[in-house]
């Protein structure tokens, strides 16, 4: 099994994968079969065959009578019907517009035999491994193909102009057909890694001027080693730490530098091989050895990101500010166990502590209150208390005292009458009210008056004091005792 980077361990088996011999196929069936061989639909019975539509095979009795209509050791192409039965046609283009032979009766034997091979004429084979599995391949750059030992160059193409191309259904189709004597090698990255994209699998081609040395790649690399190179198929050998070769590549560069300039029509492709190490320069040193089954940590450069879903783990240490929902806003729903003591609010009323700890709420009732922030400290500021059913806006101010904007009552259920300009209950002077006794002032130093419709009681005797006078409305009563 072909890997690309670090020795693979238990649970990668499915990753890379050599292909099954390609220059030589034979499938054996038992021709004196019904159940294999259909005479009325003309087809042949070979359960997961490797055939292509358009391939030339050698058919053979295997030392018994062939089936009617085929003769010993004879060429034919095949007609694929679905991945276990096959027709066979007089030739390719036949076989194109699924023209079968007409078979019309069994033979003897049970090792008749189909033979697939590198004839010169066959350009198509299927794509397998592991004995005959079909493979899955969606790019032609997840197959490493050499004939003779040069790599071959893949395009995404059924019909390729050079190197190799890709048909429907994994179908490997050469610009060349191989002949007997080729000797032709592959592997396959295979499609079931999700660790890969199939973009880690690009290709960029450049043309040598016998001058130039560098070249800029696509992308940058995770590693000099994440990169195979070849000039006119031939395998280039990267530069290390100890050792200069054919190129180098910088850490965190997509600059390909060659150690000499490639020659004049030179062609120079560089394979994108997928993350198989980390960031280690061009002597190497691979930061990565975790990766989908291996062992060891992870190390990502510099101006690597990570973007994931969820992360699952014993353990993690970050430097730095670490922002994510659950710091910044705390989201349950129920009792919240903390590591330590969780910090409360402390209430305080003019800088005397009332409460400290955990305060779950705030209650501030009535109209007018204001807050204001000072350093750590909220000064909340309250006007009144009650609102509407208290005596929130009743009081106000003035230059000389504090009055109200309402009737006052004392030990009353109801108030009667409405406020005017004297006020419900009205002082003037002095006045006191201990112990059952009321006492006046004995002298009017201001002016004052009895309103229309009110009537005033002066307990005498009284001083009316210097430019004071005593106003009584017409209709309105004074009485001095």
């Amino acid at each position: 099994m072909a890997y690309i980077g670090l020795k693979p361990t238990a649970g990668e088996n499915n990753s890379f994968r050599i292909l099954d011999t390609l220059s030589s196929f034979t499938a054996t069936f038992d021709g004196s079969s019904s159940s294999i061989v259909t005479l009325g639909t003309d087809t042949i019975r070979i359960n997961d065959h490797r055939f292509v539509t358009g391939q030339r095979v050698k058919y053979t009795h295997g030392g018994g009578a062939a089936i009617t209509g085929l003769n010993h050791n004879g060429f034919y192409f095949v007609i694929v019907i679905d991945r276990n039965l096959i027709q066979l046609a007089s030739s390719a283009s036949n076989a194109n517009n699924r023209t079968q032979i007409n078979l019309t009766g069994l033979g003897t034997g049970t090792a008749h035999t189909l033979n697939l091979s590198f004839d010169s004429v066959n350009t198509k084979f299927k794509v397998t491994h592991d004995n005959g599995t079909h493979a899955k391949v969606t790019r032609a750059s997840q197959l490493m193909i050499s004939v003779n030992g040069v790599f071959q160059q893949p395009h995404d193409s059924a019909t390729p102009t050079s190197g190799f191309g890709l048909d429907v259904d994994s179908v490997l189709v050469f610009s060349t057909a191989p002949s007997n004597s080729d000797s032709v090698f592959g592997s396959i990255l295979s499609s079931n890694i999700s660790s890969f994209e199939i973009s880690d699998n690009d290709i960029d081609n450049f043309t040598g001027d016998n001058n130039t040395v560098n070249f800029t790649m696509s992308k940058t690399p995770p590693d000099p080693r994440n990169i195979l190179v070849t000039l006119d198929g031939v395998v280039q050998y990267p530069s290390d730490a100890n050792t200069t070769r054919a190129y180098t590549v910088a850490l965190d560069s997509n600059v390909l530098s060659f150690t000499s300039a490639p020659a004049l029509g030179v062609a120079i492709q560089v394979r994108h091989i997928g993350f198989a190490g980390g960031a280690g320069g061009s002597g190497g040193g691979g930061l990565v050895s975790s990766v989908f089954g291996r062992t060891g940590d992870v190390n990502l450069g510099a101006t690597d990101d990570i973007t994931v879903r969820n992360i699952t783990g014993v353990g993690a240490t970050f430097t730095g500010v670490v922002t994510y929902e659950d710091v910044t806003n705390v989201d349950s729903i129920g009792v919240i166990t903390a590591r330590s003591g969780i910090q409360g609010i402390g209430i305080q009323s003019a800088g005397v502590n009332v409460a400290v700890g955990v305060i779950t709420a705030l209650n501030f009732i009535g109209a007018g209150n204001t807050f204001a922030v000072s350093g750590t400290t909220v000064d909340i500021s309250i006007a009144g208390g009650g609102g509407a059913a208290g005596a929130g806006g009743t009081w106000g101010s003035n230059a000389v005292g504090i009055h109200t904007d309402k009737i006052v009552g004392i030990n009353t259920t109801t108030i009667a009458g409405s406020a005017t300009s004297e006020g419900a209950l009205q002082v003037r002077g002095s006045i006191a009210i201990e112990e059952g006794l009321l006492t006046l002032d004995s002298n009017i130093e201001t002016s004052v008056s009895v309103p229309v419709g009110k009537n005033a009681l002066l307990i005498g005797p009284t001083t009316v004091g210097a430019g004071a006078t005593i106003d009584v409305a017409q209709g309105s009563t004074l009485v001095v005792v």
